[in-house]
Order: structure tokens, then C-alpha cells, then sequence
């Protein structure tokens, strides 16, 4: 239940500019933009499969994590070195000034970890950020040449289940009797792209090495 909602809480960060209905055609240099008939056409995907499976998506996602580890780490031996000098403030036999000495070495100990803190945060965030536009600029090229080689009149993102596990989770039943905006109660194979945008998608933006999956925790904050 845990990773189902981590896969719905980082949709909840990008789905709402995942519902496409636009249709974007090639044109020849300098062409007037000609309007295509509309054929009734729709398709959807699932957004979590997607980013379950766009191998890019999971290598920013591995390295976003061990990023925030180190992060952490660093920021876990500063802590340790407050906390020692907090107890040593505590003696009871330690000489004033020298409980003055060290009162002042932590204040200034406590100033460093937070502003360390706050700059590996907004170093983090805007890293996330950047790899989230990218992959989202990524996803929708996909879709718009899906949507040109098979003529679908709309695209929808949906967020759902993907394991069996996930779909027996109390979680998924909540999302389905109190779904978010447009999400459809039941997917047609025949209409659902999810399985060539994620080949797609792989094939013309491959990861720049390979990585093993993480499961589908997704780059964002």
C-alpha cells in the first residue's frame, strides 16, 4: 500500500499537465496549418505504468534517491557532533567558561546544519524539478507522435493500479469510488497506449545507463 501511494502521490505532482486533448500535426516549412476531420478517436494511458517502466524515469528516480542519501548522510554527522555537544553542556562538573566555550561552539554548530539543511534541500528540489520537466517534455513528445502515426482525437492520463497487489489495496478502492477530475472507471485494452508509449519512450530517449528499477518512486520532491 505504501508504494501505491507513492506512485500517487508523485502522479498528483505531474497529472494534472498529463491530460492532453490537443492535436499537433507536421506541417511543411512556411505551410498554412490545415485542420485534420476529427475521427472520434481516444486514447489513455497509465501514467504509473509509464513511470514504472520508462527506464529514464527510473534512473533519475535511483539517482535522486542516493542523492538525498548522501545528503542525509553528511547532514546525520553534522547532527552527531551537536548532539555530543549537547551533553557535554549538560555536565554538571564542566567549568563555566568552559560550558560558555561550548554553548557558543554549538550555536554556531546549529546555524551551520540548518543552513546546510536548507541549501541541500533547494539544491535537490530544483535538481528534481529540472529532471521532472524533462521527462514530461519527453512523455509528451511520445504521445504527440502516437497520437500522428494513429490518429487519435485525444489522449488522457490516468492514474491507476498496476500489480495485483496494489489493486486488492484498500488505497485503490478509494481512488476509484472518489476519483480526481476525469479518470475513467474502466480501460479498454483496445484503446489503452500505455505499453507502446512506454517502448516509445524508451527507444528514442534511452537512460544514459542502465539501472536497476527502483520501484516507481518517481524524481520529484
Amino acid at each position: 500500500m505504501n508504494r501505491m501511494m507513492a506512485y500517487l502521490a508523485a502522479v498528483a505532482a505531474v497529472g494534472g499537465a498529463l491530460y492532453l486533448a490537443g492535436q499537433t500535426y507536421a506541417q511543411a516549412p512556411g505551410a498554412a496549418p490545415t485542420a485534420k476531420p476529427a475521427t472520434g478517436r481516444m486514447a489513455v494511458f497509465n501514467v504509473a505504468k509509464v513511470m514504472r517502466n520508462y527506464e529514464k524515469w527510473q534512473y533519475f528516480a535511483k539517482m535522486m534517491n542516493d542523492r538525498r542519501l548522501d545528503a542525509a548522510k553528511q547532514l546525520g554527522a553534522l547532527r552527531n557532533e551537536i548532539a555530543e555537544l549537547q551533553a557535554k553542556a549538560q555536565q554538571p562538573t564542566l567549568p563555566q567558561a568552559e560550558k560558555d566555550k561550548v554553548a557558543q561552539t554549538l550555536v554556531a554548530k546549529q546555524r551551520e546544519f540548518e543552513d546546510r539543511e536548507r541549501q541541500a534541500r533547494k539544491r535537490l528540489d530544483e535538481e528534481s524539478a529540472n529532471h521532472l520537466k524533462q521527462l514530461y517534455g519527453e512523455i509528451q513528445q511520445a504521445v504527440r507522435a502516437i497520437v500522428d502515426t494513429n490518429g487519435f482525437d485525444m489522449v488522457m492520463a490516468y492514474p491507476d493500479a498496476v500489480t495485483d497487489e496494489e489493486k486488492n489495496s484498500p488505497v485503490y478502492y478509494d481512488l476509484k469510488l472518489r476519483p480526481q477530475a476525469a479518470m475513467p472507471f474502466y480501460v479498454s485494452p483496445s484503446v489503452d497506449m500505455t505499453d507502446v508509449l512506454v517502448l516509445t519512450l524508451n527507444k528514442n530517449f534511452p537512460a544514459p545507463s542502465p539501472v536497476q528499477p527502483t520501484g516507481g518512486t518517481a524524481p520529484a520532491k
